[in-house]
């Protein structure tokens, strides 16, 4: 079961000089040291210094407490481990990549904890690592991460001015009345805009491409529940429409220029990795 314990640490303990974050947690939870170790290694413990400011992760545990530091312990012991070892680098820069992500692999972490997640195994390779665009963690496929705060930026500009396009493969359930077409519905109050093209037609469902104009949550799975062809094996959207593979949706292409040298790049996924 999911565990959330806020605490803030008052001062020095009675006799002690100071105390570190691992003592102090050893004292006021049920978890034991290893717990506490593995636990701040895998995210899982945030800390805003003195009650100011965000809270932000900390993994060292021999860090000293000061007065009035507020701490938080976000704990799952049912969190599932996860198999990092096909993420991989298709193409590096100096200021950016572009990566693969597996499905069942998270983009970013939660206050659970980042360990299963992409960013923070770019972290451990690279001094900075910046998500330019995200990905569901049941969604496999290619994703762009910059390496600097100044190329971020300008992946972000381009993003927005949609200079960058993204490709996905899906597999939808029935048949599409179009082979090809646009999904315009508003999203969370936003517009958003999806184009598809049949690819090919089975008696039960249809292989599609598709670009999003777009990048809102879920929107591809949104869009075509809205449309009564839900994606095949969406664990949350659509009905009749689960199996036992996992979520049909791969992000399998991207078109953009390189923001320091304005090359024009196209990255395609190998083939064993893509629907079709």
């Amino acid at each position: 079961m999911e565990e959330v314990k806020k605490f803030i640490f008052k001062g020095k303990p009675k006799g002690k000089e100071s105390i570190t974050l691992l003592d102090f947690l050893d004292e006021v939870t049920s978890l034991s040291k290893s717990q506490i170790k593995k636990h701040a290694a895998n995210g899982g413990i945030w800390i805003k210094k003195k009650g100011v400011g965000p809270l932000n992760r900390i993994r060292r545990v021999k860090t000293n407490l000061t007065s009035e530091d507020h701490i938080e312990c976000h704990y799952d012991p049912n969190l599932p481990e996860v198999d990092m070892s096909l993420v991989q680098e298709i193409y590096k820069t100096k200021g950016w990549g572009v990566w693969y992500k597996p499905a069942g692999v998270l983009s970013q972490g939660t206050k659970f904890g980042d360990q299963a997640s992409i960013l923070r195994h770019v972290e451990k390779n690279v001094p900075n690592a910046y998500l330019i665009q995200r990905l569901d963690r049941e969604t496999s496929g290619l994703m762009i991460i910059a390496y600097t705060d100044k190329v971020a930026r300008i992946f972000t500009n381009a993003m927005k001015n949609r200079l960058i396009r993204k490709f996905y493969q899906a597999e939808v359930l029935g048949t599409l009345r179009q082979e090809q077409g646009e999904i315009a519905f508003d999203l969370d109050g936003k517009s958003a805009k999806t184009l598809y093209q049949v690819h090919e037609e089975f008696e039960q469902s249809t292989l599609l491409e598709i670009e999003i104009i777009t990048g809102r949550f879920h929107q591809i799975r949104k869009h075509f529940e809205k449309i009564k062809h839900p994606v095949i094996g969406d664990p949350k959207y659509g009905r009749h429409n689960k199996n036992d593979d996992g979520l049909k949706l791969v992000a399998h292409k991207l078109e953009l220029k390189d923001p320091i040298t304005k090359k024009d790049h196209l990255f395609t996924l190998p083939e064993e990795l893509r629907l079709f």
